[in-house]
């Protein structure tokens, strides 16, 4: 079990014009719903600005190639945190909803440093909607790419960086990869605007990005 960090670490969402200051040390604990360790954080945001900026400050901390398990209900900030995840990555284009395409694929090419300051480093995210896979079969999979999505995640990362985003991943179970990171969005009962995520690390790399947010 991973050492709790939280005595040098408060998960923190602030206001919009502070947004990119999300994991603060040393700082009240607003939006602090549990002590996190190095394999779980549980972070709340207050509006789609603070989701998207969220999703940002996770994008910008990822490294390497990453599977993202995305679920929570309808309307609870999946698409919107995905948003905030592509700029962080530094992929300068809209994210919409993959409801009807199912997948969606963005790819940054080009090798020069992005206005987030990741380098020279091509960036791909692909993003993926289960919701109308009628029986979330490993058959179905495969028809929409899932099978060759999972083969280039395996990937040296110096052919590019890669993160495949799946909604609604929840309802695969057994067929997500073991290496991932989990992350639940839930709404709040009394506030419409209220989001509550749990990132939930499964694997090596899942887990050093989130170490690498509590130490940011």
């Amino acid at each position: 079990m991973g050492k709790v960090v939280y005595q040098s670490l408060h998960a923190v969402i602030t206001k919009p014009h502070y947004a990119e200051a999300l994991l603060a040390v040393n700082h009240p604990p607003i939006g602090l719903t549990e002590r996190p360790t190095h394999t779980q954080l549980r972070l709340t945001t207050h509006g789609p600005e603070e989701t998207v900026a969220l999703g940002r400050r996770i994008g910008q901390a990822i490294q390497s190639n990453l599977f993202i398990a995305l679920s929570g209900d309808l309307g609870a900030g999946k698409t919107t945190f995905t948003a905030g995840l592509a700029a962080g990555l530094g992929i300068p284009v809209p994210v919409t909803s993959p409801t009807f395409t199912l997948v969606n694929d963005y790819t940054f090419d080009k090798l020069s440093t992005s206005a987030t300051g990741r380098g020279a480093q091509a960036r791909r995210l692909a993003h993926m909607d289960v919701y109308r896979l009628e029986g979330s079969s490993a058959a179905e999979l495969d028809g929409i790419g899932f099978g060759d999505l999972l083969d280039d995640l395996e990937a040296a990362d110096d052919c590019g960086l890669l993160v495949l985003v799946m909604e609604w991943a929840d309802r695969l179970g057994p067929l997500l990869p073991e290496e991932r990171l989990d992350v639940t969005s839930v709404s709040d009962e009394e506030d419409p605007d209220v989001r509550v995520f749990t990132l939930t690390a499964r694997g090596e790399t899942a887990t050093a990005l989130l170490q690498r947010l509590a130490e940011a």
